[in-house]
């Protein structure tokens, strides 16, 4: 407004200059302009100038595993909550998979849409390490100090592939000998110990044995998952060292095989078929089978099925080779494709760490994978969980057969089922058996 009022000033002397230099004429009435400066105050004008600032870019993980009970998705759902708390600029989207766990897993490889981590199964996972799907993690375990032994070694060596760990075991489960309390008092038996032999298990199932009431001493099924630590313990394997040949017609395991299905021969054991039921917990939860062989997953479906059982559990009792136990776990893998190898990493660690492998303990669902947790408060004051905990420190060997592994499976159980149901030996069922898995490894 000032350069204005200055403006109209000047305006006003160019036209007074004029006047004067103009010819003289009738005087007229003078009119006199007088242009008057204002001051014209400025308004103010206040910016205030907020600084903003940009929430830290998302690093995004996509985990993946099959989908499993609401407790246990919860369970997993809990621990990446608290995983996000911790670490904010990393989200990580939980992505199960129903169905087929495998095939869709193998078909997003292909299309290169795999998650950044996912279950590895150990009875597969070999197959994705020497495809290079699998990152191996030794740098990133470096990277952030976790030692290979802070896990139980028959664990973390079962994701171990030409010297590098391809998976880190979100925890585990062995067998344990299951055996009711109350049909032992009954029997006058005392109760098993860790300490017990192929003789004590045979004899006292001959003991608690009542078919006329159906009421067996062991429970014996034609399970691919279940006969083989009779194997371990008479000094027999299931394959060879680096499962180029089968090891089921070996003098060590037809004889494993003839302990086993001798108690059925004799009436001290059945299999669940015999008293109606598919699963042989079923059976020990309804006081038909005096012991099993189960694992961890038994303790809680008892507890929510038949929480009146009087119950104990110990280890596998030892056969003439020693100890022997099949070690079932999944481990945490990372795809070699991911770009955020680094996050993915940070989830890894954290769902496998010492607190988390803690709340995992407790839930009843799974083993801890970590050393340090075997003498846990936990286990002291659960002496069925600590039994199956103690089961993977001797003896153990994970269930995983090779490139074959479906092939040896299906084929332990035709061998078995030759054996109950059609009367073979155990030498002729074993042998064919034998032939089918070479067969196979043949023509792989």
């Amino acid at each position: 407004m000032k350069r204005l009022s200055k403006f109209f000033a000047g305006l006003s002397a160019l036209a007074a200059v004029a006047a004067a230099c103009a010819p003289a004429a009738t005087p007229t009435p003078q009119t006199i302009i007088q242009t008057q400066v204002v001051e014209v105050p400025k308004e103010v004008v206040q910016t205030q100038v907020v600084e903003v600032v940009k929430p830290a870019e998302q690093t995004v993980v996509r985990l993946s595993g099959w989908a499993s009970s609401p407790a246990e998705t919860a369970l997993l759902e809990s621990l990446l909550y608290k995983f996000s708390v911790e670490n904010p600029g990393i989200t990580v989207k939980y992505e199960p998979i129903t169905g087929d766990y495998k095939q869709a897993l193998l078909t997003a490889i292909a299309s290169g849409t795999e998650p950044d981590i996912f279950y590895v199964d150990i009875f597969w996972w070999q197959e994705l390490a020497k495809n290079d799907v699998l990152m191996p993690l030794d740098d990133l375990m470096a990277s952030t100090g976790t030692a290979k032994g802070a896990f139980i070694p028959s664990l973390i060596e079962a994701f171990t592939f030409d010297g590098k760990t391809y998976g880190i075991p979100k925890d585990f489960n062995t067998l344990g000998l299951f055996y009711n309390k109350d049909l032992f008092a009954q029997a006058g038996l005392d109760e098993p110990t860790d300490d017990w032999t192929w003789d004590d298990l045979k004899a006292a199932a001959s003991k608690l044995s009542n078919p006329a009431n159906n009421v067996y001493g062991m429970g014996v099924p034609a399970d691919p998952g279940r006969f083989p630590i009779f194997a371990f313990q008479n000094g027999g394997n299931i394959m060879n060292a680096d499962f180029t040949d089968t090891e089921l017609d070996s003098d060590a395991t037809i004889a494993a095989a003839e302990f086993y299905t001798g108690f059925k021969a004799d009436g001290s054991g059945a299999l669940p078929s015999d008293v109606g039921e598919g699963w042989q917990g079923t059976v020990f939860g309804k006081g038909q089978f005096a012991m099993v062989y189960e694992g961890g997953w038994l303790i809680p479906y008892l507890k929510s099925s038949f929480p009146n059982i009087n119950y104990g559990v110990v280890v596998p009792p030892a056969g003439p080779g020693g100890e022997g136990n099949l070690i079932f776990t999944v481990a945490w893998g990372m795809s070699a494709n991911t770009k955020n190898s680094e996050a993915a990493w940070k989830v890894i660690d954290f769902l496998t760490s010492e607190a988390a492998q803690q709340q995992v303990l407790e839930s009843g669902f799974a083993l801890p994978s970590r050393v340090s947790l075997q003498d846990s408060e936990y286990l002291k004051n659960n002496p069925a969980s600590a039994a199956i905990f103690r089961g993977a420190l001797e003896g153990a060997k994970p269930f995983f057969w090779g490139s074959v592994g479906s092939d040896v499976n299906d084929q332990m159980s035709k061998a078995l089922e030759r054996i109950y149901k059609e009367g073979q030996s155990a030498t002729e069922s074993f042998t064919a058996g034998a032939e089918e898995v070479r067969n196979a490894i043949a023509n792989q």
